[in-house]
């Protein structure tokens, strides 16, 4: 279904990146087995911080093996790739206490200590994560664990279920006709649309499939009537039917390559609440309904539960156009400047308006980009797809405007506060950059340097 060589001004060149990363949002509320709202949370990165257990600053970047990168790993190009997570095979000791389970640093007195727990014979061998200097006489230095330590402690909280629920082996993944989730059920979670389809309505969730979500949002955005719901009666009454979501084949103008039939039945958690792909509207389920379509198509599966986590690690101009047919054009920011790539924006828009669907995406780990960048420092999620909504000029400065698909973590380097508008198809759509709604503008020269590339379909 996804394919690496790609096309660029009819140029075969290995532009492509498949992304991959996990919702931190989906996953806590996974985690915790509740709905949380986020927008009443005072302090919304300690919170993530305590229930995924992670240092919030190493949350967006795959080097440090975090959860959001549950069965995934930069192999030795720096590409991410999906592989058996090793928390699936970790046997979790349930009579042990914390103290047991990590390190006991009273019994740490000089660096040899560390030896016989790290397994090694020459402590100068152990890599040093970070290290500062604290009250100009002390050097600070940060080990990570041994893993066997670190994946037992991790067990803990993400348990094998959880992991199945968000990151099975990949061999495994598609194999099963009539796929449930582990402690969850299929259920109706509410109306196909509450109006229509938008933008903003596609959150992500508890699986690594951001660069689908980013495709639904950018043709929401840019071809809204694109995005329908076409349905037939199953039965008689008016509680038995299917929908129908088509997908094309990509380069070919809109050649259809499968229509494929899905109910409204998605994956549900013990409480009733969405796992997976959601909308931002309560009650409203079309992201849901065209996340189970996308599922099906990739599984080849003819059952109407179709294995959601199929869908984790892709690329977000190929899913875009499969949802349009559409041609596609990719562009590496490394051989374009920042004024080339504002420029690129405002060639596929009008009253700075995306009208040809458009997306972007990040390098698979800061240490993969030209300046070493540190996601976690500018608030930017590596190996992660966003949707480009326009461009915006403001004193003096050119902005690209983006949209997380999470519907949260916004940039916080280079960006604008304020209101822009956007002339949508026949109205002037405020868009406030102080909602916390995963919508922000960056300066074209930050873009540049933190995002890897820069797709249109059209």
């Amino acid at each position: 279904m996804l394919n690496n060589v790609v096309v660029e001004n009819g140029v075969n060149e290995a532009v492509a990146q498949r992304t991959a990363v996990i919702n931190p949002y989906a996953l806590a509320e996974l985690v915790v087995n509740q709905r949380i709202n986020w927008k009443e949370v005072p302090d919304v990165p300690r919170l993530l911080e305590d229930i995924l257990q992670t240092p919030y600053e190493e949350l967006f970047d795959p080097i440090y093996e975090g959860p959001l990168y549950m069965g995934l790993r930069l192999n030795e190009k720096l590409q991410i790739e999906p592989v058996r997570s090793p928390l699936l095979d970790v046997e979790v000791k349930v009579d042990v206490s914390d103290l047991e389970v990590t390190l006991d640093t009273e019994q740490i007195h000089k660096l040899a200590d560390l030896g016989p727990r790290f397994a090694v014979e020459d402590v100068g061998t152990i890599p040093v994560v970070r290290a500062e200097v604290a009250n100009l006489n002390y050097l600070h230095l940060v080990l990570r664990l041994p893993d066997k330590e670190r994946w037992q402690r991790l067990a803990q909280l993400f348990t094998k279920e959880i992991v199945e629920t968000v990151a099975p082996d990949p061999e495994e993944r598609g194999q099963s006709k009539d796929w449930t989730p582990p402690n969850g059920t299929w259920g109706d979670g509410g109306r196909f649309f509450n109006e229509t389809a938008e933008f903003f309505d596609p959150i992500q969730g508890a699986v690594a499939n951001c660069y689908y979500i980013a495709a639904l949002s950018a043709v929401a955005w840019a071809m809204p009537k694109h995005i329908k719901h076409m349905t037939r009666a199953t039965g008689l009454g008016q509680e038995q039917f299917t929908n129908a979501v088509n997908f094309y084949k990509p380069d070919s103008n809109g050649t259809l390559d499968k229509e494929i039939e899905v109910t409204e039945r998605v994956p549900l958690n013990a409480s009733g609440n969405f796992i997976y792909a959601r909308s931002s509207e309560a009650g409203e389920i079309w992201p849901a309904v065209y996340e189970k379509a996308y599922a099906k198509l990739a599984t080849g599966t003819s059952g109407d539960q179709p294995d959601i986590t199929a869908t984790a690690w892709g690329d977000c101009v190929w899913a875009t156009a499969q949802l349009t047919g559409g041609k596609r054009h990719y562009y590496n920011t490394t051989n374009y400047s920042s004024d080339e790539l504002w420029n690129l924006v405002r060639a596929n828009s009008l009253s700075r308006r995306t009208f040809n669907p458009m997306t972007s995406w990040t390098y698979s780990s800061g240490t993969a980009s030209k300046k070493k960048i540190v996601y976690g420092d500018a608030n930017i999620v590596a190996s992660h797809c966003y949707t480009v909504l326009g461009w915006e000029y403001r004193n003096d400065r050119k902005y690209i405007i983006l949209r997380n698909p999470w519907g949260q973590t916004e940039a916080t380097v280079q960006t604008l506060n304020g209101t822009v508008w956007l002339y949508d198809i026949s109205w002037w759509r405020p868009i406030t950059m102080a909602d916390i709604d995963g919508t922000f503008a960056i300066e074209a020269s930050a873009f540049k340097t933190y995002f890897a590339g820069l797709g249109v379909v059209k």
